[in-house]
């Protein structure tokens, strides 16, 4: 089936973002970009145009990690398919891979073939980020993402290869993709560690003017009625994208940043206490911006848009303010000349290796191991090292043969089990399950009404007092802490699950009352919170029920966001104000099986 996307030289407006994914898909080397702003600015849109603006790519057949002949990974069947003289090669589009939110851990890494496990043989079938190799991996509102699952992809994204053992499998496949995750902040927020993982970031903004936001929906008007028209249209415009995408691929290389702009960038990243990500994602950036621009030296207007996209991410509100101000102010060094380039991308000497600049590696050792700039890596050669090093992912799991505890399948376990017990196939009797989190961690949802009411202050207070509990029973529940709260006309999530109790304290604290009690609002926030976690969580609802948004009766929607609850929660409701009016609690704990209690001390968690 062949889908039609927006141009993406049709969508108006939000350049950073635009120029960001470009020079990713130049050099993915950057580290992916983040992707921040409003709802309703086009920003799925923009990630999913880019595959048209992208060159095919030159893939060999059958290959289940669309492996390239340039790749600089390949894995062991393409490895093998080369040495042999066997490798075929077709024209492939860029794949794109979108990670659903609900996605498990297994499905992204990859894990054992089950359906081959039970036959007795051990098959890897790869996950999400086999699948995105040599494309691009879309993440949705990344920021709901679990953490231990964004920390895999992260990994993957910056050493472009995916190391799997569990299960009793040692795998290694090649993972080289273009990371681009998309957040709403007012839906949340990524740790600081996550952020600093991507390379670069950019920032939507709505139309500035009526006659941008007219053009905006006309030109959306115009392809709804008629795709095909529509693309044709721009089918040049992204053609000549295409074109400057391929010559800068290609000269990349051979762009050099002067001295002085160089120490110039260094000096920015140490001012804002940034560390190696941000200063090589900002060279790298700059590297590719430069080349995009077709010219040769980096300049420092393409130093300074670098500076902006490694550095928006990492720092504070307040910096942000002072660095654009800094970067907007040309300094006395204005970096050397540019250089055009573009009549040197038709030379063919530009292909010759050995006119190449080669950086000298200072260190000892064998240079292949050293060379960081350009590292080839051996599928193969990786796997036999591991097994020579003694490294067993066998060792973690536990023979328990014949126990049914738990939700998840050891597969190791079982096939051992299977074979102790002499069986060809697997049997029922051999199925080993365990939990899927170490000490049975329980996701914890804290949902404020934080509405202008008398009984604000002592919400907060019950609620810190829980926070408090759930810190000393950490060691034990390892619960993980998600943070809601909702007044005026709507419910934002303030911290998504994480065990930082410094940082839910800080954001409680930081909670002020305000207009109306959109309680609807943040029981469905709340539904959606403990959907996305993928398992079952405990919610704490801190409310007078006194739901008044939207205006009118609100009876019929309670009843059915309560029953849905129901399903992916444990629901404790407090409500430590007294009074005669009327409110919906005792509704929401009927049908969502909840409890109405007044002491946080009644809250369980197991």
């Amino acid at each position: 089936m062949k889908i039609n996307y927006f141009p993406f030289s049709a969508i108006l407006g939000n350049d950073d973002i635009k120029l960001g994914l470009i020079i990713n898909a130049i050099d993915p080397k950057i580290g992916g970009i983040l992707i921040t702003g409003p709802k309703g600015i086009a920003k799925s849109t923009m990630v999913r145009s880019l595959s048209n603006i992208l060159p095919e790519m030159d893939s060999i057949r059958g290959c289940r990690f669309n492996c390239t002949l340039n790749s600089e990974n390949l894995c062991d069947e393409c490895r093998e398919k080369i040495d042999n003289n066997s490798a075929e090669i077709v024209k492939k589009s860029v794949p794109v891979i979108t990670l659903p939110i609900s996605s498990t851990l297994d499905r992204v890494v990859g894990s054992i073939d089950i359906n081959s496990a039970i036959s007795g043989r051990v098959n890897f079938r790869e996950g999400l980020l086999g699948e995105a190799n040599n494309g691009i991996l879309y993440i949705d509102e990344v920021n709901l993402l679990d953490d231990s699952i964004a920390d895999a992809i992260l990994d993957s994204a910056a050493s472009g290869i995916n190391t799997v053992e569990r299960d009793g499998v040692s795998y290694i496949h090649p993972a080289r993709f273009i990371l681009v995750g998309t957040m709403n902040p007012e839906e949340g927020e990524l740790r600081p560690q996550l952020l600093d993982r991507f390379g670069i970031s950019a920032e939507g903004k709505l139309p500035s003017s009526a006659e941008e936001l007219i053009e905006i929906a006309n030109r959306v008007d115009e392809f709804d009625h008629n795709p095909v028209e529509f693309i044709s249209k721009y089918d040049q415009d992204d053609e000549i994208l295409r074109e400057r995408i391929v010559r800068a691929r290609n000269a990349l290389r051979y762009v050099i940043i002067p001295d002085d702009i160089e120490k110039y960038m260094a000096d920015v990243i140490l001012k804002y206490h940034m560390g190696n990500r941000a200063m090589i994602s900002a060279v790298k950036a700059a590297r590719a911006i430069a080349a995009y621009n077709g010219n040769k030296n980096v300049t420092m207007e393409d130093a300074r848009k670098a500076l902006e996209f490694a550095l928006r991410h990492r720092i504070s509100e307040e910096e942000k303010s002072n660095m654009e101000r800094e970067l907007n102010n040309p300094g006395k060094n204005e970096g050397n000349k540019n250089e055009n380039i573009n009549e040197d991308m038709n030379n063919n000497d530009i292909n010759n290796d050995e006119k190449m600049p080669v950086k000298k590696n200072n260190s000892t050792g064998d240079d292949t191991l050293n060379n960081i700039e350009n590292p080839r890596i051996d599928m193969k050669l990786r796997n036999e090292i591991i097994k020579k090093s003694g490294r067993n992912a066998k060792s973690g799991n536990f023979i328990r043969t014949g126990h049914k505890n738990g939700n998840h399948l050891d597969l190791y376990s079982s096939m051992v089990s299977m074979k102790i017990n002499n069986h060809k196939k697997m049997q029922a009797s051999d199925i080993v399950l365990r939990e899927g989190y170490s000490g049975g961690a329980v996701p914890v949802i804290i949902a404020i009404d934080s509405s202008t009411s008398m009984g604000f202050k002592r919400r907060i207070g019950n609620a810190l007092e829980l926070s408090k509990l759930l810190f000393k029973k950490a060691y034990i529940t390892r619960s993980r802490v998600a943070l809601i709260s909702f007044s005026g006309t709507g419910a934002r999530v303030l911290m998504n699950f994480s065990r930082n109790f410094t940082v839910l304290n800080q954001r409680l604290k930081s909670i002020k009352s305000s207009g109306k009690t959109p309680l609807l609002e943040g029981l469905k926030q709340v539904y959606k919170t403990s959907a996305y976690s993928g398992e079952k969580t405990v919610s704490v609802l801190f409310t007078d029920g006194r739901g008044n948004y939207p205006p009118g009766n609100m009876k019929d929607d309670i009843i059915d966001i309560s029953k849905k609850l129901k399903n992916v929660s444990r629901l404790y409701i407090i409500n430590g104000e007294n009074g005669f009016l009327p409110t919906y609690n005792n509704l929401i704990a009927e049908y969502s099986n909840g409890h109405i209690i007044s002491d946080v001390n009644n809250v369980k968690i197991n």
